[in-house]
């Protein structure tokens, strides 16, 4: 049987306690008299098993084994606490979970503000919208950010096929209901007619 170092190392502690078959061992004291590195792994391991497994190393002080004791005793006691702190405690949880159930409730009954541009339908003005056919966002008649052909078709008409409205420009016209009437002055003043 060859034994490398490899084995040698992973076999050292078994080797130590003499838990190794006999064919095992014998390879391994025949590569001990061959490489001086695993002979010195070998030494070394031994003397720190011899070390600190020797009792005379760490000598305890006279009573220490009682003293330990009742300290730890003493901390065992201060962690288990007293049935006054559970109650305190599971009252303190109780009170956090009602006011949660109590402000969650509290936020369902007040109206959730909405973004200008996520105000419901009728809000929506009524008139004509450009879009560009390229593009995704439908403008009023005259944004400066209106660039290239667009068409003319309603604001509903523009958002079924997939188009949002233009922050710059159409965010005036969905804040209030009588700037939708300024809005259709806008688009007559603007010369802008609609196409069929």
């Amino acid at each position: 049987m060859v034994v490398r170092c490899e084995d040698v190392w992973r076999e050292i502690s078994n080797y130590l306690d003499g838990d190794l078959d006999p064919a095992l061992n014998r390879a391994m004291e025949q590569h001990f008299s061959e490489c001086r590195h695993c002979t010195a792994l070998r030494n070394g391991v031994r003397n720190v098993v011899a070390l600190y497994g020797d009792e005379k190393l760490f000598t305890l002080p006279a009573n220490f084994d009682p003293r330990l004791h009742r300290r730890l005793d003493r901390q065992i006691e201060g962690q288990r606490g007293s049935s006054l702190g559970w109650l305190v405690s599971v009252a303190a949880a109780g009170a956090l979970a009602a006011l949660a159930l109590f402000s969650a409730a509290q936020n369902r009954s007040l109206p959730q503000p909405r973004a200008p541009m996520s105000q419901p339908a009728r809000q929506r003005p009524r008139q004509l919208v450009a879009i560009v056919e390229e593009g995704k966002v439908f403008h009023r008649p005259g944004c400066p950010y209106l660039h290239g052909k667009y068409r003319m078709v309603t604001a509903e008409e523009a958002i079924r096929e997939g188009y949002v409205p233009c922050n710059r420009c159409m965010s005036d016209a969905l804040h209030s209901a009588e700037n939708v009437d300024d809005f259709e002055g806008d688009k007559i003043a603007s010369g802008v007619t609609p196409q069929k």
